[in-house]
């Protein structure tokens, strides 16, 4: 009889990756609600609408049609990738080659960690914003490359390039931002991209923005894409998913554009990690993107989120919290109260109020201070959480955080 195994002997990268923040979520949620605990769930953001039923439609129509039933080609489809490049040209003033220079994904996580195993050797280093969605971080460890944490603080939450040391940044090969910002909910304008990509052109590096949220914000000019830059195309790849604005969360689909040589560096790892997505998912992608350059098409939502985000920041100021509302994305990035850090005030949240939040903890170590709201979920369950803090604020006497205390 075989020896049973008494370890898994697990890589060494597996040893410096957390568990991921959202999963161990879903593992409290589940607990609690086997106990029977009504929660106020307000920590991933999975929107709460259906997708669109024409996108739906879409999907069900190709989905009947045999010739959706092969592998597809690893290229993707060639209709979803002229959708890209209109949708491109239309918001952002960008052009783009649909052959060369728009390449779609199985969603935009798992490309974002597929392009640290195209671009990156042990050795090299990857400058990773702090707090941020942790992927970056994950897929720097699994191409066994090592993260550089550019600290993001308030009131801005940008990255200071000339902080970096100067043999940093010589070592380093890529760098990813994200703008608008997941968790703090902060913008950028051009000449910030401009500063960005001046940066990276000097110190020879590749330049990623995660543009999970373009669509969501609450006025012009919130959400400029990084390609919009002179000399971007150089050096520079953005990210576009469908999960948020789209309500496709599950759907898994997303795209990388830009940099044509870097695409096909990751079309390579795409081509023997995956085999293509399903046509009838990148269809209704391109019926998503051409629904989406309608006139006001997002405006419904952005207005519900921004009413969600409003109610929370009225609630906190009104304990003596000083927030600014954010002017896009569908987060608050909240400092914990006093004497307590974010881990502590997620936990108290959860069991004196029944909310779930994101520890900020799980965003990088800037984060430890903070907890993320999320408002995804309906405005009714937003008035809920107000009250339950309300009621539990009273009774254990919390008290806003010190300025400054939350670095």
């Amino acid at each position: 009889m075989a020896k049973e195994v008494e370890t898994v002997k697990q890589t060494r990268k597996l040893e410096h990756l957390p568990p991921y923040l959202f999963a161990r979520l879903d593992r409290v949620i589940h607990d609690k609600l086997q106990r029977g605990k009504d929660l106020i769930i307000l920590s991933k953001s999975d929107p709460e609408k259906p997708t669109n039923a024409m996108i739906v439609e879409s999907l069900r129509e190709q989905a009947v049609q045999p010739e959706n039933h092969h592998y597809p080609d690893f290229d993707g489809l060639a209709e979803l990738r002229g959708r890209l490049a209109e949708w491109y040209a239309v918001k952002h003033g960008v052009t783009l080659d649909p052959e060369k220079e728009i390449l779609p994904l199985a969603g935009s996580k798992e490309g974002i960690i597929h392009l640290c195993w195209a671009l990156l050797d042990p050795g090299d280093i990857a400058l990773i914003p702090d707090p941020a969605f942790p992927s970056y971080r994950t897929g720097t460890i699994l191409a066994g490359a090592e993260p550089y944490d550019l600290p993001l603080r308030p009131p801005l939450f940008r990255p200071d390039f000339a902080a970096i040391p100067q043999e940093i940044a010589r070592r380093a090969k890529l760098m990813f931002l994200n703008y608008p910002n997941n968790p703090s909910g902060a913008t950028v304008d051009l000449a910030f991209w401009q500063e960005a990509v001046a940066f990276a052109a000097e110190h020879d590096l590749i330049l990623i923005n995660d543009h999970a949220y373009a669509m969501t914000c609450f006025r012009p000019g919130m959400a400029p894409s990084l390609l919009s830059t002179p000399g971007s195309r150089d050096r520079c790849l953005e990210f576009f998913t469908f999960s948020k604005a789209f309500h496709m969360a599950g759907w898994r689909l997303g795209a990388a554009v830009g940099n044509a040589d870097i695409l096909q560096s990751l079309r390579l790892i795409e081509t023997h990690v995956n085999a293509g997505i399903f046509y009838p998912i990148q269809y209704a992608g391109a019926e998503a993107l051409r629904e989406g350059l309608k006139p006001n098409y997002f405006a419904r939502d952005n207005a519900d989120y921004q009413e969600r985000l409003e109610l929370l920041v009225k609630f906190f100021r009104q304990w003596g919290w000083q927030l600014n509302q954010p002017e896009a994305t569908v987060y608050l990035w909240v400092p914990a109260p006093a004497g307590m850090d974010g881990d502590e005030f997620a936990q108290f949240l959860l069991e004196q109020a029944d909310i779930v939040v994101s520890p900020g903890s799980g965003f990088g170590r800037e984060g430890k201070g903070y907890v993320r709201f999320c408002v995804t979920y309906s405005t009714d369950s937003i008035r809920r959480a107000v009250e339950a803090m309300t009621r539990s604020f009273r009774r254990y006497g919390i008290h806003p955080p010190q300025p400054n205390a939350a670095r």
